[in-house]
């Protein structure tokens, strides 16, 4: 495998670069010092790494932090096969074992957390974890969200463009513009197949999985987060973990960087 990095902004901690796997090419984001404790970051569905830059500028003192693109999102190749959570969990599992992160903590929000688990589960590779916005779901709660998933049909007229901005503006009315350009362009990116990602959580045996991790773990969620009443299902669970409740919703990375960065230094500490 291959690992290429190149600085792109002097002004940010933050390099860039690509992984070649067996699944394909994994882009990423990665800041700090490799000699300080790495840290794992997940992204939701349908954003890219892009989503953590502004807490790994926070963090990059203290972590060797890794934010890889899922495949098909961001800068990394689309899979090869209709995608499930167990395709995305191993690809994720190769490209950061060869960026050389060692038993590394793991920061995973919505589809983020659910490739956490599954890694976890497959086989134990974290020493602590942070789900934010764990999709632990009934099967009911798991319905009511497929009827909201709409592929990107791309129309002459252009009116899928439209359709995509109204429904991103929907999740966040006060969202600055920009962030929600940044999103749409990554939606469109992903085109037809972003549905897959949604439809390999809601596949996912995330319940079941979650209640067999060893290793601790906090979940937490903000006030207006769609997840936020999966918090204290999933806390239930738990063999060895932590609950939390902030202010956010699903941008909670972007919008309150802060909050998280504090979190994760709060809880990512070997004790």
């Amino acid at each position: 495998m291959k690992k290429k990095s190149v600085i792109r902004n002097p002004q940010s901690a933050i390099k860039k670069g690509y992984i070649e796997t067996s699944y394909g090419l994994i882009h990423y984001r990665a800041a700090g010092n490799a000699k300080n404790p790495s840290v794992l970051l997940l992204h939701q569905t349908a954003s890219s790494s892009v989503m953590y830059e502004k807490i790994m500028n926070l963090l990059a003192d203290s972590y060797f932090l890794f934010a890889p693109d899922t495949l098909g999102f961001g800068g990394s190749d689309f899979p090869t096969e209709t995608a499930n959570m167990k395709l995305y969990a191993d690809s994720l599992r190769e490209a950061t074992e060869a960026f050389g992160c060692k038993k590394p903590f793991a920061f995973g929000h919505h589809t983020g957390a659910s490739i956490a688990v599954q890694m976890e589960f497959d086989a134990p590779f974290a020493r602590k974890i942070i789900l934010s916005g764990a999709p632990y779901l009934t099967s009911e709660q798991k319905e009511n969200f497929k009827k909201g998933i709409q592929s990107i049909v791309i129309e002459k007229d252009g009116t899928h463009l439209l359709k995509l901005w109204q429904r991103l503006r929907a999740k966040d009315e006060t969202a600055d513009l920009q962030l929600t350009q940044r999103e749409f362009l990554l939606n469109l990116r992903a085109g037809e197949r972003y549905t897959e990602a949604y439809f390999a959580v809601f596949n996912h045996d995330f319940e079941n999985q979650l209640a067999q991790i060893e290793c601790p773990i906090l979940v937490t969620a903000g006030d207006e987060d769609t997840l936020k009443d999966s918090l204290d299902a999933a806390f239930r669970v738990l063999k060895n973990g932590e609950m939390r409740r902030t202010i956010g919703n699903t941008y909670i990375c972007d919008q309150s960087p802060e909050t998280v960065a504090q979190i994760i230094r709060e809880f990512f500490t070997d004790e």
